[in-house]
């Protein structure tokens, strides 16, 4: 999508990065999409309507999104090792506070310190560092280190399930809390600044990047807007289902462990498509490969309300969560492309934003319209028409991409 003038080389500590940022990357999201198996239990016991407590999925998302940009530009002031410290440190926190929750204002507060505090922290700086570490293959390792997300969005939720069989949904938290923290912190001592951008900032004490000389298609900051606009409807359309399938699977008569495995099976599938949609842009690009996976997540998403069998089920949750993984890589990789390394995380970290605004939105309309109604056919209707209007956006953003890539080329062949 871009010209650039960096070195051909990749250094192999990058691989050592992408395998690190794979785990780090799942718990965070796996944490913060658990409210799914949680939901319940938490409706059962303090009485609350399901919008209301869906609504604390809202609450931190809207954290993360803020904090994104925050943390984004920490990372790009400083390094990566201490920002995604802290977001250890404080995502154990989160989950220990929830296992003492007694109100709803609680649960939306510590949502947001889980949120805004501990995923912001580890996703937006991991995601600027490895795409950094990558010229040749950086849609493959965003697509490996996206996949550790998906990874733990299907394992954490269920892993989450499987405690509160034992010890309920106080107990399950807790020992969340533990693992969290015994795992997340060692593997934070690991990372590393890619050489590249330890170089600049070495020649550069303020911080300002100048190391790599692009000519985009399209302004940075342009593009970022656009991006920002499109991802907030394809956010909806994705959490939608993510937040509120197991509990459609649950009404269906399905049992509530099986019901979990639905979810589990769509981020186990989406580990192998944020892989391949990975790779794929290596050779099309970002943003059309955006197209493509955001194609297939609207053509699905409706069809869950239809079923009413646990084949069912399975059958579609790997359907969907093949397409709707593809959304989740190309974005990262979009932003790699379009934008400069100097502004890398705090462009990541504005997109981030408005994507988990998207999301927020999604998981907040299903519980609404589930009240409003009593059936999830409205909320999954309204979710499939925000992937339509995320196409219609991404279809004219390609076009003009386009356009203004073929102008370049003609600029360049007349020098």
């Amino acid at each position: 999508m871009i010209q650039e003038v960096q070195q051909s080389s990749e250094p192999r500590y990058g691989w050592i990065m992408v395998a690190v940022s794979f785990v780090i990357m799942g718990l965070p999201f796996g944490a913060l999409v658990s409210i799914s198996v949680f939901l319940k239990p938490l409706v059962a016991e303090f009485g609350w309507e399901r919008g209301n407590t869906a609504f604390a999925y809202t609450a931190g998302s809207g954290a993360a999104g803020l904090g994104s940009i925050v943390m984004g530009w920490m990372a790009d002031r400083f390094s990566t090792r201490p920002v995604v410290l802290f977001g250890s440190v404080m995502l154990g926190l989160s989950l220990l506070l929830l296992s003492y929750l007694k109100t709803l204002w609680q649960l939306y507060l510590f949502y947001c310190i889980l949120g805004g505090l501990g995923l912001a922290a580890l996703n937006v700086p991991i995601i600027t560092n490895v795409g950094q570490w990558f010229s040749r293959n950086k849609g493959l390792a965003l697509g490996i280190i996206s996949a550790g997300g998906a990874l733990g969005m299907g394992l954490v939720p269920y892993f989450a399930r499987y405690l509160m069989s034992f010890s309920g949904w106080r107990g399950a938290y807790t020992t969340l809390a533990v693992i969290f923290w015994a795992v997340l912190v060692p593997l934070a001592l690991l990372i590393r600044t890619p050489p590249r951008l330890a170089k600049d900032r070495n020649a550069s004490p303020s911080g300002n990047l100048h190391g790599t000389e692009a000519v985009y298609p399209i302004a940075p900051a342009k593009f970022v807007i656009w991006l920002s606009i499109a991802v907030i409807f394809c956010c909806i359309c994705m959490a939608t289902p993510i937040i509120h399938v197991v509990a459609l699977a649950s009404d269906k008569g399905i049992d509530s462990q099986s019901a979990a495995g639905v979810l589990s099976l769509i981020m186990i599938a989406g580990l192998f498509g944020r892989i391949f949609f990975g790779k794929i842009a290596d050779s099309i690009g970002g943003l059309r490969t955006y197209l493509i996976a955001s194609a297939a997540q609207t053509a699905l998403v409706f069809w869950f309300t239809q079923l009413h069998s646990l084949t069912g089920f399975y059958i579609l949750a790997v359907l969907f969560g093949l397409g709707f993984s593809g959304v989740m890589t190309c974005i990262l990789v979009c932003v790699r492309e379009m934008t400069p390394p100097q502004i890398g995380g705090l462009s990541l970290g504005i997109v981030t934003l408005f994507a988990l605004i998207g999301m927020g939105l999604g998981g907040y309309q299903g519980g609404l319209f589930f009240d409003l109604t009593g059936n999830y056919t409205f909320a999954y209707a309204n979710a499939a028409l925000a992937g339509v209007v995320n196409l219609m956006i991404l279809y004219s953003l390609l076009l003009y991409v386009t356009r203004k890539q073929a102008a370049l080329a003609n600029e360049m062949k007349e020098a």
